[in-house]
């Protein structure tokens, strides 16, 4: 294996670990806040509202979920494009 290709696998998995932390740091927070909110709407019903749809909690969670892997895949895509152009200028320049 050669030095660029050592680095951009380094990068990779470095990438990788990055946002897979910040996912499940943003899910858990989220879901950590709709679970604080739920116990508050169940002990105190008519005076605690129940966390709706609207929550910014339930925004965070689906980021978690769908916006991380869809950031990632564009890093992926953009590395390997940088490593590719990199690599055939190497080769005719």
């Amino acid at each position: 294996m050669g030095w660029t290709r050592r680095r951009f696998a380094w990068a990779v998995v470095l990438w990788t670990v990055l946002l897979a932390v910040v996912a499940v740091l943003a899910a858990l927070e989220a879901m950590s806040t709709l679970y604080a909110g739920q116990q508050a709407c169940f002990f105190g019903y008519p005076a605690v509202p129940c966390p709706g749809a609207d929550d910014p909690a339930v925004a965070r969670l689906t980021f978690a979920f769908f916006g991380v892997p869809a950031i990632w895949l564009v890093g992926l895509a953009l590395g390997g494009t940088a490593c590719a152009a990199r690599r055939s200028h190497r080769k005719t320049g």
